[in-house]
């Protein structure tokens, strides 16, 4: 619907008012009194935490996700301190992060709601970097076993969850499940001899185990279907 005389939607108003709510939360949290470096420092912070958040395809911890990411604890909180008007932040960090509302994610993606770079997350470059992280992380984590269940055959239904849940914990399962579709929304294409190439040359037996005892195999042929979607032949 068109406001008579304005030639303006209807739904600019609110969308407008929603942009200056995030961007003055934003702002403020940025303290005045940091110097331009420290300034700098808590932009990138903010970018890449909150940009993670966002681009996430299932809630993580603040715990979670600063190991996922590689942020320290210190980071992570002095960042998140001042963000409790946009995000559900529990006291309990092995508790998941979530959006107040869904429309934050939209205007921190979309440059022409939040137009301020200091705050504005490329989608593509945040997916890139969570499944760099991913890889990463899951590069150091997985390996043959990884349950320490010695019994060949033993079926997962058979380990108790706590197990599993000690040995894969939840930013490991999040990247099993989810690192190529963060290569997928990443508009990134795979050679021969990258990263994904000698990540899968090492460890893609352990990452279909890990799979496995998540009790989440079907998983595995839905992500190599994906990753041939988008390779090259080289």
């Amino acid at each position: 619907m068109v406001l008579k005389g304005g030639g303006i939607s209807s739904a600019t108003v609110p969308e407008k008012h929603l942009n200056e709510i995030y961007i003055t939360v934003l702002k403020q949290s940025v303290g005045p009194h940091y110097t331009d470096e420290e300034k700098e420092y808590q932009y990138k912070m903010l970018r890449q935490i909150l940009g993670s958040t966002v681009a996430l395809f299932s809630p993580l911890s603040a715990n979670s996700l600063g190991r996922l990411v590689h942020v320290t604890k210190q980071d992570i909180d002095q960042t998140l301190e001042d963000l409790h008007a946009i995000l559900d932040i529990p006291e309990n960090h092995s508790q998941p992060l979530r959006l107040h509302h869904p429309s934050f994610r939209d205007f921190l993606l979309n440059k022409n709601r939040c137009n301020d770079l200091n705050f504005w997350v490329d989608q593509k470059q945040a997916h890139q970097r969570l499944a760099d992280s991913c890889i990463r992380v899951l590069s150091t984590a997985l390996k043959e076993d990884i349950c320490g269940v010695t019994t060949p055959g033993a079926l997962a239904s058979n380990v108790d969850s706590s197990k599993v849940e000690q040995c894969l914990p939840p930013e490991i399962q999040y990247a099993c499940l989810y690192w190529v579709k963060h290569l997928e929304k990443s508009g990134t294409q795979l050679h021969n001899n990258d990263q994904v190439h000698q990540f899968l040359q090492e460890h893609l037996l352990h990452w279909f185990e890990a799979l496995s005892w998540m009790r989440r195999v079907s998983e595995i042929v839905h992500a190599i279907i994906s990753l041939e979607s988008i390779s090259l032949v080289s």
